[in-house]
């Protein structure tokens, strides 16, 4: 066999093996999908909302510090919000009610599909700069009290700006991969029984900001030991208990209240706006239920 002969079949060789191990990849993603889906109370989603209760799943997820430009004067969750990274910039949706812009058309179970599973309505993947990884473990009655109050909320008939990606759109076709490798495959709904714990690694996505990032720019050590590129390009702090172990329940509690620290500093950056539009505004028992997580073993930071 001539040189150009096995080069040509090596070749060939190789993009067969890439192929199946690309498709094999994306059936096990599709698999996991279903998966979590299934899990939601049996396959079914509750028949009933709670559009107060829908808020506050808002504000634990983060949906308003991220959906709103409350920096330029936004409208409420018409998108806009701008995060670097080195990927380039993503630029936050409009997740308003708005049926044209916003997602006003969207039935609950494409919402779950979305939170659960990072997919588009057209069954595209979303981008992982959505936290899609933690929201995979969001329970049924959530998903559906969110949609709810989602819906309620004004239409804003406002696009935002496109992302600024040093990456085609294209390469979503290769986030299948993505997913086998750092969505969890215990991130389902039900996995959390413990509500801090829930809240913690599932809707607030801490791990999104205090966990160390690859250069795939997947989480694949989920562990609160803090991240040397946050999402402004600062370091984030490590959180684990270790860290924490000079912070008292009421100080951790406090600091998601009003956002100070046990120094008398305050939180700065996105970290603030995660306050001021979300844990500030969520029930003592649900802070208290966080803080108490995040001092305890399970966040001890240890493999």
């Amino acid at each position: 066999m001539n040189r150009r002969r096995f080069l040509t079949l090596s070749a060939f060789s190789a993009i067969a093996i890439s192929g199946s191990l690309f498709w094999l990849a994306n059936a096990q993603n599709r698999d996991s999908e279903q998966l979590r889906l299934a899990a939601l109370s049996n396959g079914e989603l509750p028949g009933s909302a709670d559009v107060v209760r829908g808020e506050l799943v808002a504000r634990a997820g983060g949906c308003i510090a991220c959906h709103t430009d409350t920096e330029n004067g936004g409208a409420l969750l018409a998108g806009g919000v701008r995060l670097n990274s080195p990927f380039g910039t993503f630029v936050s949706p409009n997740i308003s009610s708005d049926p044209t812009e916003g997602i006003g058309v969207w039935s609950v179970d494409m919402l779950a599909d979305a939170l659960l599973n990072g997919r588009r309505p057209d069954g595209s993947h979303y981008w992982p700069a959505f936290p899609y990884p933690a929201y995979a473990a969001m329970n049924g009655e959530d998903i559906t009290d969110l949609h709810a109050w989602l819906q309620s909320t004004p239409p804003i008939a406002i696009a935002p700006s496109e992302h600024e990606l040093m990456i085609p759109d294209l390469a979503r076709v290769g986030l299948g991969v993505w997913k086998t490798l750092y969505v969890p495959d215990d991130y389902l709904p039900g996995t959390f029984v413990e509500r801090g714990e829930y809240l913690v690694e599932g809707p607030a996505h801490c791990a999104a900001c205090h966990a160390q990032r690859d250069v795939a720019g997947g989480v694949s050590d989920r562990r609160l030991s803090g991240n040397s590129r946050g999402p402004e390009g600062s370091p984030v702090p490590d959180i684990t208990s270790t860290a924490l172990k000079d912070w008292t329940i009421d100080d951790l509690v406090f600091f998601l209240e009003i956002g100070m620290l046990p120094d008398g500093d305050f939180a700065s950056g996105h970290m603030a706006r995660v306050i001021e539009h979300g844990t500030a505004h969520l029930p003592l028992e649900d802070l208290n239920a966080m803080a108490t997580y995040l001092k305890s073993l399970g966040n001890a930071g240890v493999p």
